[in-house]
């Protein structure tokens, strides 16, 4: 990886010459659900790869375990909302306890304020976005969207909160179904927009599928496996 200080908003890989590299989908504290979807697929710890498109907390059981997980040197997520509500619950407070406790944020509330820090600063290591060379073409990684229409301007645009928050937030491509492609990438990997489906709009992948949801709602964690040859 290069650019990894912590004003670098976009984190850059080279490809992985050892192993294979996956995509996962939000996984809000869901730790034991994940790992037994790595074990179907022979995940190697040595070799492969582990990005995540954020989101890793909140709604779940095991939320310290995510957040103690991007410390492995095998995962790699981006900072979702979620991910980042932590954040600002800890570091500018003025939130709203029961709106924050009614999205998955009572685990949080909840912990002594010195426990919040420590997981808090390493949320905040957490880039907005990742870019990763594969056999595919580089692939970008963000939460929701990407929030200007050439990747190659995206680090500049992150310097901007307002933007920030839009590849955090951002629902528009999903509501009105816009296929305009992304420029200057050859595939972006994204999550936020729950979707019994891997859904595609252009060059932009949806792979959220609801690994997170209840057993009865028949969620699950899509894997792409963005190394293999024609996967998109």
């Amino acid at each position: 990886m290069s650019g990894g200080s912590q004003m670098t908003y976009v984190h850059k890989f080279e490809m992985n010459t050892k192993g294979r590299d996956f995509v996962v989908g939000d996984i809000h504290g869901n730790f034991s659900k994940l790992m037994a979807v790595l074990k179907e697929v022979n995940f190697s710890l040595y070799d492969d790869r582990l990005f995540s498109v954020g989101d890793l907390v909140d709604r779940g059981p095991e939320n310290e375990d995510m957040i103690n997980f991007t410390e492995s040197g095998i995962f790699f997520p981006v900072r979702g909302n979620h991910d980042d509500f932590a954040i600002r619950y800890h570091r500018i407070g003025k939130m709203d306890d029961d709106h924050y406790r009614r999205n998955g944020g009572g685990w949080f509330i909840d912990l002594v304020p010195e426990m919040r820090e420590i997981l808090v600063q390493k949320l905040e290591r957490l880039p907005f976005a990742i870019e990763v060379e594969t056999i595919n073409g580089r692939v970008g990684i963000i939460h929701a969207d990407v929030p200007c229409p050439d990747w190659n301007d995206l680090e500049q645009y992150l310097a901007n909160k307002g933007y920030r928050q839009r590849a955090m937030w951002a629902r528009d491509r999903f509501g009105l179904q816009d296929d305009t492609p992304v420029s200057g990438i050859d595939h972006v990997v994204v999550g936020h927009n729950c979707h019994p489906t891997v859904m595609t709009l252009g060059n932009v992948h949806h792979i959220d599928t609801g690994g997170w949801l209840p057993e009865d709602y028949f969620g699950r964690f899509t894997l792409l496996e963005i190394s293999k040859p024609g996967v998109f």
